[in-house]
């Protein structure tokens, strides 16, 4: 694990988001797939499986060449059990009206189709345009019950509380002095875990 991470770290990569996209190897996508504000070209297709038979649409808040949609009020534009994947990454806490949007994602999925996504939780206010949430994983739990969703699994994103710290002063340090730091705050952490092992949910960076 400290290894891929610092890997995705050296690659300017956020901790927050090496994580994530770490978290995402252990997943994999086939057939029709909504990819709701994913923008271009996101990092976690380079990690999800993806089948020979995935298709996928993108739907964003802008336009840029993908179909502009608003997920506060708008439909998604498929049928009702048309597609097999719904993908969410950074985007829920952006979303206000997030009960429209879950249940929107339960109405077009397939029965036995699965929703995967991943929101942040200790990190700074990142307005796209707007920031309104940060979720516990019981606030998750209940949001997707009330969306109808079944089977819902929430993983805790992060290591301890010094990743934390490391994950809002990277961004201010040159690459190389990121790498070299980043083995201090890791090994301090696993030693706190080790102390401590429920620290890393009393610290979660996010949850997937």
């Amino acid at each position: 694990m400290f290894i891929a991470i610092l890997k995705q770290v050296a690659k300017k990569k956020s901790l927050l988001r090496s994580l994530m996209n770490i978290e995402a190897l252990n997943y994999s996508i086939s057939g029709d797939v909504l990819d709701l504000g994913g923008g271009v070209n996101p990092t976690y297709f380079n990690f999800l499986k993806k089948e020979a038979d995935t298709k996928i649409l993108n739907l964003d808040l802008k336009n840029e060449g993908r179909e502009k949609i608003d997920f506060e009020n708008d439909l998604l534009p498929v049928a009702t059990e048309s597609v097999d994947g719904v993908l969410a990454f950074n985007l829920l806490e952006h979303i206000y009206n997030y009960r429209h949007l879950t249940r929107e994602a339960a109405r077009v999925l397939k029965p036995g189709g699965g929703m995967i996504g991943f929101v942040p939780f200790l990190i700074n206010y990142h307005p796209d345009p707007n920031d309104y949430f940060r979720y516990t994983k019981e606030a998750l739990e209940k949001i997707f019950i009330e969306a109808g969703f079944k089977e819902i699994r929430i993983k805790v994103i992060g290591i301890g509380p010094l990743a934390v710290n490391f994950n809002i002063l990277a961004p201010f340090l040159p690459t190389f002095l990121r790498c070299l730091i980043f083995p201090f705050y890791y090994l301090v952490d696993k030693f706190i875990l080790k102390l401590r092992p429920k620290m890393t949910e009393r610290y979660p960076l996010g949850y997937f």
